[in-house]
């Protein structure tokens, strides 16, 4: 049974706005999704909205396919793995706009499956994995790309999971769901979670807490991900939501996180947590919790549990390495990033312009830039 192919269209939606915001933590425009849900709740959302999700959709769909056509010319991990990623962040784009732009989720329905289970593969599958899919993967894109320019049918029906040997896997014993139910319901304080299906150690469940819906995924003795339909009206503090998005990862078994930024959208708290290393937080592989009304909606443990070895140490202070910045109006954070396969040790440093959010980031080992995005 493929799991993620039984998952309700709120739980798709919800968690898309986790993903998204993760994958587009480097200037993609992390609260599109977030900003444009909150505008569909009020009088003044507008169809100019409607056509900016369009053009993304458009453009991502393009993209996408470019990419993975690509990919079937790889014959080795390393072109293959770069191309992943940057498909990856194509496919997300795809989902965040689709929503964004569509009124009717049921007609949406196999396009936000398909780029569901797009996403999963680009993220949880070897290169290796990946480079034999390839002409699979090209087939549906190429078929989402011309239902997005030219209106054609297009058909999904989680075929992406199932054709890598999806199904109940063995090692997933009665016992573990048992266990893993109990550990939602414990540590989310739902009042039931129901079996859906599991997939690859991965063992999702429909979730109620007073009264909202939900799903929760769990990977070993973790809560990877889980999305309530949210409930109320009250405004959500920031620091309050630092305080109950650190909580919620620790219950679901990733202590030791810290806050890297938050993103105010409305009455919504978008925060964004990571390891830190001697202080240089790993940038790269975030966790993220939506709080609303003083509780968590969303989340998702991305990849926060990632190991980082080799680090180097940083041989610039952040005041010598403001010197390469054009404008140095903003704060830097020491952070890890992986680059080229390897660990590099640079400052942040997040530029709010009128385009959206910018990113400078300057080695601290040299004091040079090294990335804009």
């Amino acid at each position: 049974m493929n799991y993620r192919k039984t998952k309700e269209g709120f739980g798709i939606i919800i968690a898309a706005v986790a993903v998204t915001v993760i994958v587009l933590l480097c200037g993609l425009g992390s609260g599109l999704a977030l900003a444009v849900r909150e505008r569909r709740q009020s009088a003044a959302f507008n169809d100019p909205s409607k056509d900016m999700a369009g053009y993304l959709l458009r453009d991502s769909a393009v993209e996408l396919k470019s990419t993975m056509s690509a990919l079937r010319l790889c014959n080795e991990a390393e072109p293959a793995e770069s191309l992943n990623r940057a498909a990856l962040v194509y496919a997300v784009r795809a989902e965040t706009a689709l929503e964004c732009q569509s009124g009717d989720w049921a007609d949406s329905r196999a396009k936000e499956h398909f780029l569901n289970d797009i996403s999963t593969v680009l993220n949880e599958y070897t290169p290796e994995q990946t480079m034999q899919m390839s002409d699979m993967l090209y087939d549906y894109c190429s078929r989402f790309c011309a239902w997005v320019t030219d209106g054609a049918e297009f058909e999904y029906d989680g075929e992406l999971i199932a054709s890598t040997g999806g199904g109940h896997a063995e090692s997933v014993t009665d016992d573990d769901i048992a266990a893993a139910a109990e550990s939602v319901k414990s540590a989310l304080n739902a009042d039931r979670a129901d079996y859906v299906g599991d997939y690859g150690g991965h063992i999702e469940f429909n979730i109620e807490r007073y009264g909202a819906t939900g799903y929760a995924v769990v990977c070993g003795k973790k809560i990877i991900e889980f999305a309530f339909v949210r409930d109320g009206d009250e405004q959500t503090d920031e620091e309050q939501a630092k305080d109950v998005a650190l909580e919620t990862a620790k219950s679901c078994g990733y202590d030791g996180l810290k806050v890297k930024w938050c993103e105010v959208t409305g009455k919504s708290v978008s925060v964004v947590m990571c390891r830190s290393y001697d202080g240089a937080m790993a940038c790269d592989d975030c966790a993220i919790a939506v709080v609303y009304g003083g509780k968590t909606v969303a989340f998702t443990a991305g990849g926060c549990d990632n190991e980082h070895k080799n680090i180097p140490s940083p041989k610039k202070t952040e005041g010598e390495a403001r010197k390469a910045l054009k404008s140095d109006t903003a704060d830097g954070k020491l952070v890890v990033r992986k680059m080229d396969g390897k660990e590099r040790i640079c400052y942040e440093y997040r530029y709010e312009l009128d385009d959206g959010v910018h990113y400078v980031y300057v080695c601290a080992e040299n004091g040079k830039q090294i990335q804009v995005k």
